[in-house]
């Protein structure tokens, strides 16, 4: 397979799936069977592979870019794997039901530490230097990881929170705060919330586009995607989408925006420009995590 070419990669959670989009035409190229149930679908850094936690078999797949298919299964990662996330030679993957988090070696597809965190992970996400994790919980708050030390050495207060994701800049991150119907923005320096916006029902997912002017929000409860000005601080569009909206994904050429429906078994492409759906492409059941490159 041609990594010039431009793909999204969906996990599907129910189907034990990986749909790859081609995003020129809109069209599945290829479904990847996964052992089992993946959830949260992520790049390593140089973007040669990806990596599933697979909910429903303890393990994380390893998927080559260049032949799409899956090269290793790293099995008794730990219960209930539920993100990931790959710095350097490294991938951590939170599991929801332990509260750990797994670090596993990524050249010899060894589990090499696990520490806790809290209960409920749900995501877990780098920060832009490298030095950092951070984990969303439903514990009410946001665990951040020393990285070096595969330790907690923050904990910031913040009700549940599900996704979260850096500014291009890495300046600043938003959460989605899917008990209260809205984002905020904290400060990448200090930690501390800046803003709060007012989105859908329950966001889920997010993406900011690499011009960091415009985010996408996933309103799970709401069948819609909130549009975000980020310089106004403030929701310029709302789009419907299909059942119980989940993961966001914008493309490197910045002209489209992809969003999985969970409950629709269906990946909407909304043009960035007219900020409407301008296809609907049917993929495996439950699509949960999406990335493109």
């Amino acid at each position: 397979m041609d990594r010039k070419r431009s793909l999204a990669y969906v996990s599907n959670q129910n189907s034990s799936s990986v749909s790859v989009i081609d995003t020129v035409t809109n069209k599945v190229i290829k479904t990847i069977p996964i052992n089992k149930n993946p959830n949260a679908i992520n790049f390593s850094p140089d973007k040669s592979r990806l990596y599933t936690s697979n909910v429903g078999s303890r393990s994380v797949s390893v998927i080559s870019r260049k032949t799409n298919t899956v090269i290793r299964t790293i099995q008794d990662v730990l219960p209930e794997p539920f993100g990931i996330a790959a710095v350097s030679n490294k991938v951590y993957v939170p599991g929801q039901y332990s509260g750990e988090v797994a670090v596993i070696n990524a050249r010899s597809f060894h589990v090499i530490d696990r520490f806790q965190v809290a209960n409920g992970p749900v995501t877990i996400t780098a920060a832009p230097n490298g030095q950092q994790l951070y984990v969303t919980t439903l514990a009410q708050d946001i665990f951040i990881i020393d990285i070096p030390q595969n330790k907690v050495v923050q904990t910031l207060p913040s009700g549940p929170i599900w996704g979260l994701v850096f500014t291009p800049s890495g300046k600043s991150f938003i959460v989605t705060n899917f008990d209260t119907n809205q984002i905020t923005i904290y400060s990448a320096s200090t930690n501390k919330p800046i803003a709060q916006i007012p989105v859908g029902l329950a966001p889920l997912g997010l993406a900011i586009s690499s011009s960091g002017l415009r985010a996408y929000v996933a309103n799970s409860r709401s069948r819609s995607v909130s549009v975000i000005d980020l310089v106004g601080k403030r929701v310029i569009k709302t789009i419907p989408v299909g059942k119980i909206p989940y993961g966001v994904t914008v493309t490197p050429n910045k002209r489209t925006v992809y969003v999985t429906n969970y409950d629709s078994n269906t990946v909407s492409v909304i043009d960035a420009q007219s900020l409407s759906v301008i296809k609907t492409i049917p993929v495996g059941a439950g699509p949960r995590g999406i990335v493109s490159s």
